[in-house]
């Protein structure tokens, strides 16, 4: 067992773009420019996105063979690992759950994510 952890990749609440900010030079006639950052990069065989809610309760999870990321659109949630560490979510969290990631999710108010998983 791999010793996986939920990250939180960024969050509304103190999300800085400042790195994405396109300089004045991309505007008034010069060719354009743009900025990314990517989050994970995979090479994958098979990637799905979909849209996933849940009512209050607990429930077993587990990734094996994809990474996940995740937008939470509502709510509320924890993450539990097996090994007890806790990770809250909510609404304008980016998430990303390991291949290997074993725990539950403690839903605590009716919740609503965005997804995308990627297999390794």
């Amino acid at each position: 067992m791999t010793n996986a952890q939920v990250k939180v990749l960024r969050s509304l609440e103190n999300l800085s773009l400042g790195d994405l900010v396109l300089k004045p030079t991309a505007i008034n006639g010069t060719e354009p420019k743009d900025a990314a950052v990517n989050a994970l990069t995979v090479n994958a065989s098979s990637v799905d996105l979909g849209f996933w809610e849940c009512s209050p309760g607990s429930f077993k999870t587990a990734r094996q063979g994809v990474n996940e990321v995740i937008l939470v659109l509502e709510g509320k949630g924890t993450l539990v690992s097996d090994a007890g560490e806790r990770v809250d979510h909510k609404a304008g969290d980016m998430v990303l759950i390991p291949n290997g990631w074993s725990g539950v999710w403690d839903i605590h108010e009716h919740f609503k994510k965005q997804y995308v998983t990627i297999a390794v």
